[in-house]
């Protein structure tokens, strides 16, 4: 019997070390968010941020292919030179694996989207990255134009607002619809509820906008700006806005929008946005996407073809003249 109790005691002792291990990490507090995520103005200012869905992702017939990690990691390496922030739209799919790699690839910061505000699986992937990557999940967008798609409802994007804020309180948490909507007299108390602001201003879907004539479009997105200002006061960034460019030897949308008048259109806004401490643009979008006519055709009737061209580089990794307008980051 004495010679079964030394390994029989030793065991248990070695079993109750690392239960007390693993109690004490997970009573370990999370650091303060508010200590280590800089101040979203300073972040809005300096960053240049890029909304980035990965280039191996699509959708088909309602089905996602999911993407990888090398090709996340290779994307961002490409985005890097000319962008230090990244904004998201879904963290599942492989997506919730972007805050990792930007960080090893040193993005300053990075906005992560939670596509279906009901998805517990997205939920619990934001959650795990703002805990392990404090200094870089500048805020959470939840939910992207589904109010206006009317894919959820209100109630929806509150409830996991309320979820998060009582996680990480100094969060900033927001979502994102068309301009217009948040000048409704109905969403005025929900939009006012926000840490900030991210809609999307796009001139080319309005009937009196042509390819042509990019001035008016530049014109359109810098007045409804001047109108935020003037009704809301919380911190802007424009998440989506922009031009598409068809890239060579693809076909070009019916509409007939060029990689030219792409690169003008950004360089007349660059010159002539109001920037500001509290007041920026994001970058619309890192990759174009072939996937989207067929799916959004799929669901809307129209033309779609020029949601192909959002891109700033095209699905294989070719720049388009637009990124030509782009200082690079110094090494």
């Amino acid at each position: 019997m004495m010679t079964m109790a030394g390994p029989v005691y030793n065991k248990i002792m070695k079993s109750l070390l690392i239960l007390f291990c693993v109690i004490t990490l997970w009573l370990l507090p999370v650091e303060p968010l508010s200590a280590q995520a800089p101040p979203l103005p300073e972040l809005i200012r300096q960053t240049r941020f890029i909304a980035y869905t990965p280039s191996g992702f699509s959708i088909s017939a309602g089905k996602v292919s999911a993407v990888g990690k090398i090709g996340i990691r290779n994307d961002l390496i490409l985005l890097r030179p000319f962008f230090d922030g990244l904004i998201t739209y879904s963290a599942t799919s492989g997506l919730e694996a972007i805050p990792q790699i930007a960080h090893e690839l040193g993005y300053r910061a990075v906005i992560l989207g939670i596509w279906d505000p009901l998805s517990e699986i997205e939920i619990q992937n934001v959650v795990q990255a703002v805990r392990q990557y404090p200094r870089l999940v500048a805020a959470v967008i939840v939910g992207n134009e589904g109010l206006y798609s009317q894919r959820y409802q209100r109630q929806d994007v509150q409830a996991t607002m309320g979820r998060l804020k009582k996680e990480f309180p100094p969060l900033p948490l927001t979502t994102s619809e068309p301009f217009f909507l948040y000048f409704k007299t109905e969403y005025s108390q929900f939009f006012n509820g926000h840490d900030l602001l991210m809609p999307n201003i796009h001139p080319v879907f309005e009937k009196w906008f042509t390819p042509e004539n990019s001035a008016q479009g530049v014109d359109m997105v810098i007045e409804v700006v001047e109108k935020f200002r003037a009704n809301f006061n919380r911190p802007l960034l424009v998440k989506e806005t922009g031009m598409p460019g068809a890239a060579s030897g693809n076909s070009a949308p019916k509409d007939g929008f060029s990689q030219q008048q792409q690169a003008r259109f950004w360089a007349d806004l660059l010159k002539r946005f109001p920037y500001s401490p509290s007041q920026s643009l994001a970058f619309f979008e890192a990759f174009d996407a072939p996937w989207k006519p067929m799916e959004m055709g799929r669901i809307l009737p129209g033309d779609h073809s020029k949601e192909a061209f959002w891109g700033f580089f095209t699905e294989d990794y070719k720049k388009k003249q637009v990124v030509d307008r782009l200082k690079r980051f110094e090494k």
